[in-house]
């Protein structure tokens, strides 16, 4: 008895330890920041021999950290570390974590304070208001910071600017010129846009992953950044990282969520997986939003096994027809030999001495 309490009581204490070592990490700081604004988060319930490594969306943040775009700071009172910027960009969206051992993420959403909006055929001409313009104030337009008819020059007809409210006008959609970042400027107010074309989803029909590999799909097509985009994975919409769902940046796009990675696939994975454009959750209007759908198949990862085991399987089986074939054939060479040595065929006496035994 005292032998298995003892026991019970080892046990104990390792459950103990071992709930101690992977205690979650604590993480504080704002959520939702805009864009330009500083930000921080600060982790703590860190352990001393915690290994303290800030990553975003699973990629270590060294090059930023080299640059002076973040900064890591170490929080002694607390025991913990803190992650901070001067100025919130669109990289800085994603999944935080101060350690690799935590099992608990920040997400960092950012706002955009431009104004998107989507030019179809339908919204031509497309009308632009200056905001917090007085009557008579004098209203200054511009395209990616440059005066509009400077760097609209040969392309006039594209826009149309009333002197009297101050409003832009776009009035063609079928030119690429007229996509971009928009502001206009009332003394010191200034009000921006971004105008973007109808959204549009590339995924392949269908795509097949080996069971306990990994799924990488990316939402291609022509979709601005800003572009919210939600993925539907097992009948659960994404918009965030979740357990084996992770969802990161197409860093060569810029485009945030637009790549869906699946950890360790298992067969009842396999279904529909559906990618949804949209620059306004809330915008239902027809041609504002895109999605496309790419059927998930999962193999058996002994499906590659089979072949090579139905051809060593023929390899044996004909082997052992040629190993009783030569069985046979050996035997009737045998029975063959034995049969021309017969007593019919033994040599006869000389009859030479047979006549001299007799005289």
């Amino acid at each position: 008895m005292e032998r298995r309490a003892a026991f019970v009581l080892l046990g104990m204490l390792y459950l103990a330890g071992t709930l101690e070592s992977v205690q979650a990490v604590n993480y504080t700081g704002p959520r939702l920041v805009h864009k330009g604004q500083p930000w921080s988060i600060e982790c703590s319930g860190l352990q001393p021999d915690d290994n303290i490594r800030w990553t975003r969306n699973g990629q270590t943040l060294e090059p930023e950290l080299a640059s002076g775009q973040l900064v890591v700071r170490s929080k002694a009172k607390t025991g913990g570390s803190e992650l901070a910027a001067n100025q919130a960009t669109e990289f800085h969206e994603g999944d935080y974590k101060c350690t690799p051992d935590s099992s608990d993420v920040f997400h960092l959403f950012l706002y955009f304070d431009v104004k998107i909006r989507v030019l179809t055929q339908k919204e031509v001409p497309l009308s632009l208001e200056c905001a917090n313009r007085s009557s008579g104030e004098k209203v200054v337009w511009y395209k990616e910071k440059i005066p509009i008819l400077t760097a609209l020059v040969g392309k006039e007809e594209l826009i149309k600017i009333d002197n009297e409210t101050g409003t832009l006008e776009v009035l063609k959609a079928d030119d690429i010129a007229v996509y971009g970042n928009y502001s206009c400027k009332v003394g010191n107010v200034s009000t921006d846009y971004r105008i973007v074309p109808k959204p549009s989803v590339v995924l392949p029909e269908s795509i097949s992953v080996v069971e306990g590999e990994k799924l990488l799909l990316v939402c291609n097509g022509k979709h601005s950044p800003g572009v919210k985009i939600v993925w539907t994975f097992g009948n659960q919409n994404y918009t965030t990282s979740k357990g084996r769902v992770k969802i990161s940046r197409d860093q060569e796009r810029g485009i945030n969520g637009a790549v869906l990675t699946v950890e360790n696939i298992e067969m009842n994975d396999r279904g529909n997986v559906c990618c949804r454009v949209s620059y306004n959750w809330s915008d239902t209007t027809e041609g504002h939003s895109a999605e496309a759908v790419s059927l998930l198949r999962v193999k058996d990862k002994l499906a590659a096994l089979w072949p090579f085991l139905g051809i060593c399987g023929e390899v044996v089986v004909l082997c052992a027809i040629i190993l009783v074939y030569e069985k046979k054939r050996n035997k009737a060479e045998l029975d063959e030999s034995d049969t021309e040595q017969s007593p019919d065929t033994k040599p006869t006496p000389n009859k030479d001495s047979e006549v001299r035994q007799r005289k």
